[in-house]
């Protein structure tokens, strides 16, 4: 799995700031309290929000009522897929893991701020950076073998993050890999032994051998 400083079209840190910062003038702010809703599945689409601080996770049911993680996200990522179609709805709920100060920019609010060519075209990158991360995590679900699989998820976490920890409780890592959380639990242990993870805590997993755990996952 590509870290992000693999990406063609990297946007430098300073620069994704300041395209923040610029939709923040138009933004409403919100703070939520951990298990609430940011929004559920099925509601329209007619906002983009950007998380300032916190952790909230996308989820939705299968068939069965399971719910199913399709990621966890974290301080300053933005949430906006469907924000450019007309009568788009949510195919997930989002619900705050912790504490978060979410901003919301309504639609007609942001098509102010893409007025500018610059603005367009960084937002733009920012977009493709979003579609380039889901495909990775296509890919990562479709890796058969539990151990590989959970290699890459540590893996895609660690990129995007500015430490080794990924702080998720066990429960939620075996939604997001979609596997049984006994399976999870096992395959760290494994782990563990094999020096390639430190477990600090029932939610807090700190990686120790980034190179290992991605040529596991690499080699499938």
């Amino acid at each position: 799995m590509n870290g992000r400083e693999n990406d063609s079209y990297e946007l430098d840190y300073g620069k994704e700031q300041r395209i923040e910062e610029s939709l923040m003038e138009h933004a409403e702010l919100e703070n939520l309290k951990k298990n609430s809703y940011l929004f559920r599945e099925g509601e329209p689409v007619d906002s983009i929000c950007i998380i300032r601080k916190g952790r909230v996770k996308l989820c939705r049911n299968d068939s069965l009522g399971r719910e199913q993680i399709v990621t966890i996200l974290s301080d300053h990522d933005i949430i906006w897929e469907g924000m450019f179609l007309e009568g788009s709805i949510y195919p997930y709920s989002a619900v705050c893991l912790t504490n978060a100060t979410i901003c919301q920019i309504h639609r007609d609010d942001f098509k102010k701020v893409v007025n500018d060519p610059a603005a367009a075209m960084n937002t733009i990158i920012l977009l493709s950076k979003k579609l380039h991360d889901a495909n990775e995590r296509n890919m990562l679900l479709s890796t058969k073998d539990p151990k590989a699989r959970l290699a890459g998820f540590l893996m895609y976490r660690v990129d995007r993050s500015t430490g080794d920890d990924v702080i998720l409780k066990l429960d939620d890592i075996a939604a997001s890999v979609s596997l049984r959380t006994e399976t999870v639990s096992r395959k760290l242990r494994e782990m563990e032994k094999s020096g390639l993870i430190e477990r600090l805590g029932h939610a807090r997993i700190r990686v120790l051998d980034r190179d290992t755990l991605r040529d596991i996952y690499v080699s499938q």
